[in-house]
């Protein structure tokens, strides 16, 4: 590991020495030999979302003709969830020098705004606030932007998510969500889900964590405060925990609902509407192959997101004691059970 020792102690102090060691050491795999361009990739934790969006990211430039370890050399981190970790992970990149960053999720994007020089390229995907990483002003288009980055907007539909849990249930009131206000894409999400949930005439009962091993308590509070359904926002305490909320929610009967599609076959997760990782990777690593091919960031807008998986369970919708509406179970991209 190549870290000041100063930084070291000051994080161990904190109680973060392990998940330092994850972070630098590289959970997800360090490099072999330099071959073509060098590609620093963080994200924020070691799971399903992240992992398939990584993996769509590398597919897009394997198809270019950029194959790791013959023709470009991945250097693979991620952050043990800790987000002081993004920092160190993006300065030890800095010193690795290497030629462009791929941000999943939206603290690396922070860290990289924060460290990153901008004569070194950033590509961020997974992300659902790009602006409050500070990468540049809604809605990303070209001259509102920093020069040097540029990636996929996959801001989740809370909304439709919303609109879903009512599909199940008409009758549908009081809604659980449980997140952790110190991450920016969580709080930016948070205050969507708010307002949508406003013009629903919904009420939303929010718990705070601040890790994920807060989720399984913040769950069962939920559940006593009577809510009718649980929703899922964009993360990263209730992505390292979900099984917890589904959990509770098949001790207690209360449906469920996520925008992570790995998430659906989880016992307990009811529904899914959310983007596909793998075709969010895929654009996000066509962008990055435009730049490796010579292309200015600066030249290009950032992509949003538009098109979106459903997938519904009808094994939780048995434990749980729901009918799925006939039209649902049609309009689904996939029905588990």
């Amino acid at each position: 590991m190549n870290l000041r020792r100063r930084e070291f102690i000051a994080l161990a102090g904190a109680g973060l020495g392990s998940s330092l060691a994850l972070a630098a050491c590289g959970r997800l795999g360090g490099r072999g030999p330099r071959k073509g361009p060098l590609i620093g990739v963080l994200q924020m934790v070691d799971a399903p979302p992240p992992n398939l969006t990584r993996q769509g990211f590398e597919a897009a430039l394997a198809a270019a003709g950029y194959r790791p370890g013959e023709t470009v050399t991945y250097l693979q981190k991620d952050a043990a969830g800790e987000l002081a970790n993004t920092t160190l992970v993006m300065q030890q990149f800095l010193s690795e020098k290497v030629d462009m960053v791929v941000a999943v999720g939206t603290p690396p994007l922070q860290a990289a705004m924060k460290v990153m020089p901008e004569s070194v390229p950033v590509v961020f995907c997974y992300c659902s606030n790009p602006w409050g990483a500070g990468a540049g002003t809604p809605p990303g288009g070209v001259g509102q932007h920093r020069s040097n980055v540029v990636g996929t907007i996959g801001t989740n539909p809370v909304a439709q998510e919303l609109d879903l849990a009512r599909e199940v249930n008409p009758a549908l009131r009081r809604v659980g969500l449980i997140f952790n206000p110190g991450e920016p894409n969580a709080e930016y999400e948070a205050g969507i889900l708010r307002r949508a949930a406003a013009e629903r005439g919904l009420t939303i009962e929010a718990q705070s964590v601040a890790n994920s091993g807060e989720v399984l308590q913040a769950a069962k509070a939920l559940a006593e405060k009577k809510v009718e359904a649980f929703v899922k926002i964009g993360d990263y305490a209730t992505i390292q925990a979900f099984s917890a909320i589904c959990k509770v929610g098949l001790e207690n009967r209360i449906p469920v609902y996520s925008v992570d599609p790995p998430d659906i076959d989880l016992a307990g997760c009811l529904g899914v509407i959310g983007w596909n990782y793998r075709d969010d990777g895929m654009a996000a690593g066509k962008l990055a192959v435009r730049v490796l091919k010579g292309a200015s960031p600066a030249a290009m807008a950032f992509e949003p997101l538009r098109t979106t998986d459903l997938l519904v369970s009808q094994a939780t919708a048995r434990a749980i004691g729901v009918t799925l509406p006939e039209p649902l179970l049609k309009r689904a991209n996939r029905v588990v059970g």
